[in-house]
């Protein structure tokens, strides 16, 4: 193909010889990062300097900029290449795991075995196979292995309840943890069909994070000990079964896939955790986690003070969980896991705190944390700014007003603090401001695509987009629906945006919610009451938008429905309300923003979009929402406007939402 076309040849060879080159660099740079690990040694230092690391990643994103790079791409990057020489440097400092003999539970083409194979990849080992759970701590206990490695939590079924019951005893120590991605797939011989299957197999945990798959085909179960007990058992036998496991394990024993991605939720981890017979150190350099077991006195507030011990020494808690004492019925154990060093002077002091208030306290591990977060950059560097961010300072709060009996969960005087909903890295509420951006309805994989580009190139924090419209015309687009939020979720998680979208009937909250990671409520369903109730049940942030023709008041009192149905994560949105005037769409109510901080902890966010109805109008009003105190806006983008199916008035161009950033962190 070269000597048909030269130039593009050489153009490839051009494209080689810099690989090559970045190869060479990249090695140089972790010897380097080895060589920083080394310097470390019998220090105090830490691993890692978040903020040097924030900095350094920042002027690599404006120099990227300069460069035209798109700044996510060089961010994806860096997070990569700093990852690495991370766990270079840890292993340094704490040389990995080690061993010849790792028990798992069912051997080969098992998820322990999966995770085995990834914690003592650095090392030749043996997997030794255990029936059951309790099979594999007693090889370890026994001397039979070196190491045992046992899942603990998923992210879809929780805590994986008979292994905590075998570290009751408190002889074996946690070492290591790993999480693992899970897919889960439905496999059977080749020429089967789901229709024809007679019977699926697999581990409890496995069925169990395949639920509703299972149920909506109306598959019976079978229960085996381990995943890699129901492969051999599906490979050979004649009858028409099939298996949950992994595509790769099933490939090895000749089976094929008859339906992919089954699990009830996306991106499925599960954690697993390496057990030996002594309790290891972790250098104070390494971020490490404990793992403890503790017992309280039966009296009021006993766990009350425990925590309270971890809250006064800013020890951050990862996971709680109880579980019967054996033989005093009624009786619970707690486990917990804690970022920190149990060697630590914070966390000895801790424990003796903690044995003073109990009546059981034991180590159960301290380990090397597997997950470190990534440095974010600068959202003034992502808006392409060249002046620091100098965030307009929050609105000056009154004292708190009364509470009106039909919103006291809303009001300052159950809670005087601002809550602030935490939502895939994005903080909303407190001093911070933030930007939800995208198109007022998603239209296509192309569309939504750039748009989520755009929004996460420019530093907004949330993808925003209509799959389901409420119009006031029958005959305007209604959206694309649920296949419409699939492109959304997608498009969001390439880019790394957490995705915001309306819900408008309680009949869609829960397939809603299995993808979005906020919830909107329109301004025409504010007293939807039945909506309101559904919502209040669901565990994703909601943001309540004002009605046209509504009170700051009946606004509250709208939000005290989710507040009371359980869901604390409310955040309000000021849209516009309907005036004599007829300038604008709707008349922005920017004086509701200082009443409602005054009145309420619950996050205010504006939209100008659709308060004017007029793109000219968007910047300037949103400009003036962050003066006035706001916690954040949403505002509606589009490739074309003029061509956009629906509010294309009001979309902003993308050179113009550019800008706009700039002038928000400027």
């Amino acid at each position: 193909m070269a000597s048909k076309n030269p130039a593009l040849g050489e153009l490839r060879e051009q494209i080689s010889e810099l690989d090559n080159e970045l190869i060479q660099m990249l090695a140089k740079r972790q010897a380097l990062a080895k060589a920083v690990a080394e310097n470390k040694q019998g220090s105090d230092l830490p691993l890692r300097d978040i903020e040097r690391e924030k900095h350094l990643l920042g002027q690599h994103v404006q120099k990227a900029q300069s460069l035209g790079l798109n700044p996510r791409f060089v961010t994806r990057v860096f997070h990569t290449v700093i990852e690495e020489s991370l766990r270079t440097q840890r292993h340094t400092l704490q040389p990995p795991l080690k061993a010849a003999r790792v028990a798992v539970l069912g051997g080969e083409g098992s998820y322990s075995a999966e995770a085995a194979k990834a914690c003592f990849a650095d090392s030749e080992h043996q997997l030794v196979a255990g029936q059951q759970f309790a099979d594999v701590v007693r090889l370890l206990r026994q001397g039979e292995v070196d190491y045992a490695v046992l899942p603990i939590e998923n992210s879809i079924t929780g805590a994986i309840s008979p292994v905590y019951d075998l570290l009751r005893d408190g002889d074996l120590y946690i070492v290591g943890e790993h999480y693992l991605p899970v897919r889960h797939t439905l496999l059977a011989k080749p020429g089967a069909t789901i229709a024809g299957i007679r019977r699926v197999l697999g581990h409890p945990q496995a069925l169990a994070q395949c639920e509703h798959f299972l149920q909506e085909n109306r598959l019976p179960l079978r229960y085996c000990d381990s995943t890699s007990e129901a492969l051999k058992t599906v490979a050979g036998s004649d009858e028409a079964l099939a298996v949950i496991a992994g595509e790769e394990a099933g490939a090895k024993l000749g089976l094929t896939v008859l339906a992919d991605k089954i699990a009830n939720a996306a991106d499925v981890e599960t954690r697993f955790i390496v057990l030996a017979r002594q309790l290891q150190s972790v250098a104070k350099a390494v971020q490490a986690k404990s793992s403890l077991l503790f017992c309280t006195w039966q009296r009021p507030g006993a766990l009350v003070d425990v925590l309270q011990v971890f809250r006064d020494r800013g020890i951050n808690l990862t996971r709680i969980e109880s579980r019967p004492m054996q033989g005093e019925p009624w009786q619970v154990m707690f486990f917990v896991d804690a970022e920190g060093n149990v060697e630590s002077e914070t966390f000895v002091d801790a424990l003796q705190a903690i044995a003073r208030c109990t009546r059981l306290v034991k180590v159960l591990g301290c380990y090397p944390s597997e997950r470190l977060p990534p440095a974010q950059v600068p959202v003034a560097v992502l808006a392409q700014s060249e002046q620091q961010d100098t965030a307009a300072a929050p609105a000056p709060v009154s004292a708190p007003v009364k509470s009106n009996k039909a919103w006291k969960l809303a009001s300052r005087a159950h809670k005087p603090e601002d809550t602030v909903i935490e939502v895939g890295g994005a903080s909303i509420g407190g001093n911070g401001f933030i930007v939800m951006a995208g198109p007022c309805s998603v239209e296509s994989e192309q569309q939504i695509e750039q748009c989520a580009e755009w929004t996460a190139r420019h530093g907004a924090s949330v993808l925003r987009g209509g799959c389901f419209k409420p119009r006031t015309s029958p005959y305007a687009f209604q959206g694309l629906g649920l296949p419409g939020l699939d492109l959304m979720k997608a498009a969001g998680s390439r880019h790394g945006l957490p995705i915001i979208t309306e819900v408008m009937a309680p009949e869609q909250v829960d397939a809603v919610a299995q993808q979005a990671d906020i919830l909107q409520i329109g301004a025409r369903n504010m007293q939807n009451f039945s909506l309101l109730k559904a919502v209040g049940q669901c565990h994703r942030p909601v943001m309540l938008k004002r009605g046209l023709m509504n009170s700051v008041d009946e606004l509250l009192q709208a939000a005290e429905y989710i507040l009371a149905g359980g869901n604390q994560q409310v955040m309000l949105c000021e849209r516009g309300i309907r005036t004599f005037e007829t300038a604008t769409r709707n008349t922005l109510d920017l004086s509701a923003v200082p009443v409602l901080r005054a009145l309420t902890h619950l996050p205010i966010i504006v939209d100008p979009s659709h308060a004017a109805g007029r793109r000219d109008l968007v910047e300037p009003l949103s400009l003036a929402a962050k003066a006035v105190g706001a916690h954040g806006i949403i505002v509606e983008f589009h490739p074309e406007p003029e061509k956009a199916l629906s509010d294309g008035p009001q979309a902003l161009y993308f050179e113009q939402f550019a800008n706009m950033m700039r002038k928000l962190h400027a």
